[in-house]
């Protein structure tokens, strides 16, 4: 294959449209994320997890963090995530991790965009389809590992599209394994994944029975599919905790009282934004959908109805909605009546990008330099802690009306004039906040749900919603003699009540009080 020279290289070469997709996605995510990736209770314990892991070169199999909880049983099921979390911390601080939640995010937008932009869209057009999915799914952009279950199910997705309009093999179907390798040590999400692949083979088999239209042409491929979803589900036990990873995911989805207590494992509500935003998408999904009658729908057309359906029940699914539906909506729309229509009148809305011959397709790679080239820099200037607005050291902040950073000044002089494992009460959605800040101290409770289990979370939902008097009967016990709980909480005005607590200092998002004989 002839190299073409350097000479030849333009500065078009460098700047295509991935490129520009990319620095528009990133410059947006660094500007509108460097406050609220942070502001999830568990975004900040995650770190440490990861911490305790590479000090200790193994995996906790006891509760690290609290007092109510030392020595129970508890292996964290995101570890991989988190060891990974804990290496960019250490290399530049909350900082690294925006960039690399920025990075993530831009590139899964700019092949999302790319997918729409191949489809025969402008790439502003593609930039606009692809950031409203993105606004609708970014209330759940954290900095947690189920980022790794937003980009691999557009993945999978992407696979189920391409295999059944024919741009892939059924032999490249072999891929998931190793996906489901990685993704399982990464988040419990995997599960969402092999289904949704299982649910697309199911509909393409029908079809071939139907004697319509299927990607199975024989029974060698479905046989070829069965045996990698097989191996993929076999592939759920490479971790290291075997079958006990499964039953972790099993008590999570099991509760009961998640649905009650925890925001994410609602059903969608009208009257919150995100479940109207989550709505108002899913409607525009069925719209697009209608519109390509009385053309026979496509199995992958139809597979956002079902991850729609699912968000409805339970509104942390809207995201992996978007997603599924943002790359089916880039196969989906050239076959609807709005893209006729734009050809037909001539709008520079829908197009093909023209690609300058071969050599062209050779160097598209270079259009990921610079964003490499940024990445690489971001990462130096904050490793050095070199402060530069947007790119270097200190962009991050921390909201105080989302996370109590105003209370640091007498939360760590008290951890520093305490010994290691004092015992503090805490708010349960304080409780990332304190191991990631206050390391020494040992707190009353987080958001590790798995862990406590649903009998003693209802118990401290009892207590902190109807009876906070009986945050005595744990003082007793555990002899905890501060209290961080949120402003205007019937914790909070039971405590300002009491005789036997002062307040220390209130800040936007809580209060600390402290046991007066302290």
């Amino acid at each position: 294959m002839a190299v073409p020279s350097t000479s030849s290289l333009g500065w078009k070469s460098f700047f295509r449209s991935q490129t520009w997709l990319f620095l528009f996605f990133w410059l947006l995510a660094m500007g509108l994320l460097r406050s609220s990736a942070f502001e999830d209770p568990g975004s900040l314990w995650h770190i440490r997890v990861g911490d305790w892991i590479w000090d200790h070169g193994r995996i906790m199999q006891t509760d690290p963090f609290t007092f109510t909880f030392t020595g129970h049983p508890w292996r964290p099921q995101q570890w991989a995530g988190e060891c990974l979390i804990s290496l960019l911390h250490r290399l530049g601080g909350l900082d690294a991790l925006l960039l690399a939640l920025a990075v993530l995010l831009a590139g899964f937008a700019s092949w999302l965009a790319g997918r729409f932009i191949r489809a025969g869209l402008h790439p502003v057009l593609a930039a606009a389809l692809v950031l409203l999915g993105l606004i609708v799914a970014s209330f759940h952009f954290y900095i947690r590992p189920h980022m790794a279950t937003i980009v691999f199910m557009g993945w999978v997705m992407g696979r189920i599209v391409d295999f059944e309009s024919g741009r892939i093999t059924w032999k490249q179907w072999a891929w998931l394994v190793p996906v489901t390798i990685v993704w399982t040590n990464l988040h419990g999400g995997v599960l969402g994944g092999l289904a949704t692949v299982g649910l697309a083979g199911a509909g393409w088999a029908l079809l071939a029975l139907m004697g319509r239209e299927s990607p199975i042409k024989s029974w060698r491929i479905l046989i070829f599919l069965i045996l990698i979803l097989a191996i993929s589900g076999i592939a759920l036990l490479v971790n290291p905790y075997g079958f006990g990873m499964l039953k972790i995911w099993n008590s999570i989805v099991d509760s009961k009282l998640l649905p009650q207590i925890v925001t994410e494992h609602q059903p969608v509500r009208l009257s919150n934004l995100n479940g109207l935003a989550v709505v108002g998408f899913g409607a525009f999904y069925i719209l697009m959908l209608a519109s390509t009658l009385p053309k026979w729908p496509h199995v992958s057309w139809l597979i956002p109805l079902v991850w729609f359906g699912l968000s409805l029940h339970s509104i942390r699914h809207g995201p992996l909605f978007c997603v599924v539906a943002l790359v089916s909506l880039a196969d989906m729309f050239p076959n609807t009546i709005w893209f006729r229509w734009l050809q037909k009148h001539g709008d520079t809305l829908v197009r093909r990008e023209v690609t300058a011959g071969k050599n062209g397709e050779e160097r598209t790679w270079l259009a990921w330099l610079i964003p490499a080239a940024l990445t690489i820099l971001c990462l130096w200037l904050q490793a050095v802690r070199l402060q530069v607005p947007l790119l270097g050291s200190g962009w991050v902040w921390l909201n105080p009306k989302e996370v109590p950073v105003d209370l640091l000044e007498p939360l760590q002089e008290y951890a520093r004039n305490k010994p290691e494992g004092t015992p503090v009460f805490n708010d349960a959605n304080f409780g990332g906040f304190l191991i990631y800040f206050t390391p020494k101290l040992r707190i009353f409770m987080d958001d590790r749900c798995e862990l406590y289990g649903d009998p003693w979370m209802a118990d401290y939902m009892d207590m902190m919603k109807s009876h906070p008097e009986r945050i005595e009967e744990h003082r007793a016990k555990y002899g905890f003699d501060r209290a961080l709980v949120t402003v205007d909480s019937p914790m909070d005005r039971y405590l300002g009540r009491s005789l036997q607590w002062r307040e220390v200092a209130r800040g936007q998002k809580a209060v600390l009080y402290a046991w007066k004989e302290n």
